[in-house]
């Protein structure tokens, strides 16, 4: 698992709260009380792994994951929120949030409310195709290495950065992390703030 500099920025403004997303993956695993992520049961292990570096254990539900960017989702859902990418959690399934846009990220087609955030974020419509995301925010043309925008620049000249630090805050949710962002915090409006590597 690599750690990556930028966990958080632009898709942040999508998360609904945590809460919504484990309220809606647990009513889709009701009864059930494992974790599901990519069609995969995770298995204790990993689930020991998790809460030690989130310092929080998954709720159970039904999750998916996109192991290149650290989008992670309710299944059946939008984009919920961002964690480290790189965890191996098995293929993330093309229908995974049931989009039908045919604007596809990694693979993953996305929901009309992703591409409606995309279009408001770079002020132009975003068309159907295959594109790539990684952690960095760095978007591009699948097949293609060079990126054609950075989503977290674009925020940040449209919306602003928090400070002198790594603070930044969106409409949503604000954060911080010390220079190697191997500690920080993220506050979400209904849960709390979530820290990490502490």
């Amino acid at each position: 698992m690599r750690k990556n500099p930028v966990y958080f920025a632009v898709f942040i403004s999508l998360i609904l709260s945590l809460t919504s997303v484990t309220v809606v993956a647990q009513e889709q695993a009701k009864g059930e009380s494992e974790v599901w992520i990519n069609g995969s049961v995770m298995t204790p292990e990993l689930l020991t792994e998790f809460e030690a570096l989130y310092g929080v254990r998954p709720i159970p539900g039904k999750y998916w994951y996109d192991s290149y960017s650290g989008l992670y989702g309710a299944m059946g859902y939008q984009a919920a929120g961002m964690m480290m990418p790189g965890h191996m959690l098995g293929e993330m399934p093309a229908n995974a949030s049931n989009g039908n846009t045919g604007v596809f990220m990694n693979g993953r087609n996305l929901t009309a409310v992703e591409v409606n955030y995309i279009a408001a974020l770079l002020q132009t419509p975003a068309m159907p195709g295959r594109y790539w995301l990684d952690a960095y925010g760095n978007c591009g043309i699948e097949g293609l290495p060079i990126p054609l925008v950075n989503f977290y620049e674009v925020s940040r000249m449209r919306f602003g950065s928090g400070g002198g630090d790594n603070f930044w805050s969106s409409h949503f949710s604000a954060g911080n992390s010390d220079n190697g962002n191997t500690r920080g915090y993220v506050s979400v409006p209904g849960h709390g703030p979530v820290g990490y590597g502490f």
